[in-house]
């Protein structure tokens, strides 16, 4: 009956709901934990369970951008994970990454850890809603996934695949929205991105021209050591 009202998310509000009149909420709280000890429900987080069926008993049989978004409705998919689902990252993922306005602890489920990097609404834009096996979910379009990386989760590693992701989709990724949602980063990821504009052979004068009244230095990663002029950033000799 859940399952055709509501699907195969449901609340224990929503189970109450369907077994009150037969049984105290106690008794409802009793049989919620021993279904999910016996693999027909999967918990999602507390009060939120998933209904798993007879071929999928105990797992999920859902994407996993699916329950990052249960986990979070003020979020979106972001990084290498919205990479992925535009088809510009083919390796496996064990961290989906979403940017949430709200403060939402790291989980992890059946081997998938789900984290939640906040941002302020000032930084929630690039997004769009995709269908996603019946269901709407937000994700990064990919140059704010681009911008989400270097901005949030920026090591030499992530900064080497950004520039690898500008070489290879050179085609794909729109670079006047890049520049356009790049202006409203701090100067130093304006930097960075124009660094690498530049070594992917891309025109880097707008982000240039964004940043050129910034007297300070910036940055790459805290090691970085080579100094770049035009860009009065410091970046990583990996680089050169």
């Amino acid at each position: 009956n859940l399952i055709a009202k509501v699907g195969l998310f449901i609340t224990f509000e929503q189970l109450a709901g369907e077994l009150n009149s037969s049984m105290s909420r106690q008794e409802i709280r009793n049989l919620a934990s021993k279904l999910v000890r016996n693999g027909w429900l999967v918990r999602i987080k507390k009060g939120i369970f998933y209904i798993t069926t007879l071929e999928s008993r105990g797992t999920f049989n859902i994407s996993n951008l699916i329950v990052a978004q249960v986990l979070s409705t003020d979020s979106y998919i972001s990084c290498e994970s919205a990479l992925q689902h535009h088809g510009m990252f083919d390796q496996h993922l064990k961290t989906i990454t979403s940017i949430s306005l709200k403060r939402i602890s790291k989980k992890e489920i059946q081997g998938t850890t789900f984290e939640f990097i906040t941002a302020s609404e000032k930084n929630f834009y690039g997004w769009n809603e995709f269908e996603i096996e019946g269901r709407m979910v937000k994700i990064a379009v990919a140059e704010k996934a681009i911008l989400d990386i270097l901005n949030f989760k920026r090591t030499i590693n992530s900064v080497d695949l950004v520039l690898e992701k500008l070489r290879e989709y050179q085609g794909s990724i729109d670079i006047a929205k890049l520049n356009e949602f790049g202006k409203k980063q701090s100067v130093t990821v304006r930097r960075i991105l124009g660094f690498l504009f530049d070594k992917a052979g891309i025109d880097s004068s707008y982000l240039h021209d964004s940043a050129k009244g910034e007297s300070s230095n910036s940055h790459m990663t805290k090691d970085s050591k080579l100094f770049n002029a035009k860009w009065r950033l410091y970046y990583h000799k990996h680089f050169d």
